[in-house]
């Protein structure tokens, strides 16, 4: 699986979501070809085919606790953006954090990647929000 190659033009939600039940992960495709997965400690990942511009986009969304005010939502935020290198996190609406991560396939990617890169952005992610939720922002 290492080296194997999913061609750029066989890259779309079914082919994707079938390297993740081969990796033995338990994903779904969503109504709107989102491919779901929820892991052990309940947190919910998608990964989006973005055809117009040959990427796969890796998601994740938190909750923020009632009665955060926006300026600890934003300095929490400015502090994972400064402290994490893979993701990107933002506030998309005034109680969600969004992290994200996007990965080319152009010109094909290696089945493993796909694999490898949602491992860890999950570890990321999870491991940004413990290490920095200091203030217990996050629910």
């Amino acid at each position: 699986m290492k080296n194997s190659i999913l061609e750029e033009d066989n890259v779309n939600p079914t082919s994707v979501l079938q390297l993740f039940e081969n990796a033995f992960i338990k994903a779904t495709l969503d109504e709107d070809e989102d491919i779901r997965i929820t892991t052990a400690p309940g947190c919910l990942f998608l990964i989006k085919v973005l055809p117009d511009k040959k990427m796969l986009k890796y998601a994740s969304w938190f909750g923020f606790k009632d009665g955060v005010s926006v300026d600890k939502k934003l300095a929490f935020l400015n502090q994972l953006n400064y402290g994490v290198i893979l993701s990107r996190f933002s506030m998309p609406e005034e109680n969600v954090l969004l992290s994200e991560y996007f990965l080319s396939y152009e010109e094909g990617i290696q089945l493993y990647q796909v694999i490898n890169s949602f491992r860890l952005f999950e570890r990321v992610t999870i491991g940004a929000i413990k290490q920095f939720d200091i203030a217990h922002l996050i629910e």
